[in-house]
């Protein structure tokens, strides 16, 4: 980290050596409000750390921001359209919705019990971008720029009743969005793919037995108050979107502007990941104070679950190997990545089964 930010000192100092001040007026947006850790890193850290650093190290320039949250300039299903159109200069994107324009970011939703660790996974997330051209390509083909990833805390269980066991999965019907509910092949459970905001009303009115979620989206949306049973499964902690800047404004920024945002970028990832793990934390206690009863799934049952699955990850390699995308590495980078940093994967997606 020192010597990151020695090497910006060192680019921004020769950028400002003989430049004239420039005024930059850029827009950051999302469609997410700032409550959220992906949306507040970038309002309480990227955006006052700009001019705070610009102004530390010498640089002659200013950036004057304008913001645009909650849905403003982009709603949640256009975040890679509101960047790559500029209508934000840079904001969050959520690749979690973007199965078919950035498959390859998509790989922690196809290896599920790979691995819980925020911090791991947001580490893991850059390394992978400097290992794997065509995760940066993937972006500049929809006129964005990648600056740092974001990670969402591990999926859970919130139910009507007890759940202890995979066999007790049998037959419940499950609210699982998108590509989660592929989670449940195997369990004899019934997936029903609706959205989040749904969830309470189809919980509360017994269209579902329960729901795969992640931890910290069960309290603002009361799941626990139609689903007081909360099952810490682990199902794993998705990479789920990424800070990300138009191509057109990243090509109008000198070279020291852009260091400034390639470190900003690594700088938010790490700092959305605390903050994510913070809001983990603080959501198990207020919901225990909120009457809700948490308990731990079965080891043993975790890794059967895991066990019953097909192969999904082999799977998405082949679908988009067949697309010509790296898919094959990705996955044997993501999977050793883990390993290599202490993680204990419960099934290796990248390893034949015997």
């Amino acid at each position: 980290m020192r010597l990151r930010a020695a090497g910006l000192a060192l680019v921004l100092a020769l950028g400002a050596a003989g430049a004239a001040a420039k005024e930059w007026r850029l827009t950051a947006g999302a469609s997410h409000p700032p409550s959220v850790p992906w949306v507040q890193a970038i309002r309480d850290r990227v955006i006052p750390e700009s001019n705070r650093m610009l102004k530390e190290l010498g640089a002659p320039d200013r950036i004057v921001w304008t913001e645009g949250w909650s849905g403003t300039l982009y709603n949640f299903r256009n975040t890679l359209e509101g960047v790559g159109d500029r209508l934000a200069d840079i904001g969050w994107v959520a690749t979690l919705w973007e199965p078919a324009k950035l498959p390859l970011e998509n790989v922690t939703f196809h290896a599920p019990f790979a691995s819980a660790d925020v911090r791991l996974l947001s580490e893991l997330r850059e390394a992978l971008h400097r290992a794997i051209p065509a995760l940066g390509e993937a972006w500049l083909a929809h006129n964005a720029v990648w600056l740092g990833g974001q990670v969402a805390d591990s999926y859970q269980l919130v139910a009507r009743a007890p759940l202890a066991s995979v066999e007790a999965l049998r037959g419940l019907r499950v609210l699982a969005s998108g590509p989660v509910a592929a989670w449940l092949k195997g369990t004899g459970a019934v997936p029903l793919d609706v959205p989040l905001t749904d969830y309470h009303a189809s919980l509360k009115g017994g269209a579902a037995d329960a729901a795969i979620v992640v931890g910290s989206g069960i309290l603002p949306f009361r799941l626990h108050e139609v689903a007081p049973h909360i099952v810490r499964v682990d199902l794993g902690a998705p990479i789920a979107g990424a800070l990300a800047m138009n191509r057109d404004t990243w090509k109008s920024l000198p070279l020291h502007m852009k260091t400034l945002f390639r470190f900003l970028g690594r700088d938010y990832a790490r700092r959305q990941t605390e903050l994510v793990a913070a809001s983990a934390r603080a959501a198990m206690a207020r919901l225990a104070e909120a009457g809700a009863t948490i308990a731990e799934f079965p080891p043993a049952e975790r890794a059967k679950w895991a066990t019953l699955l097909p192969d999904l990850a082999g799977d998405w390699v082949a679908r988009n190997e067949a697309k010509g995308l790296p898919a094959r590495k990705l996955l044997a980078a993501f999977m050793d990545g883990i390993r290599k940093r202490g993680g204990k994967p419960a099934r290796d997606w990248d390893r034949k089964r015997k």
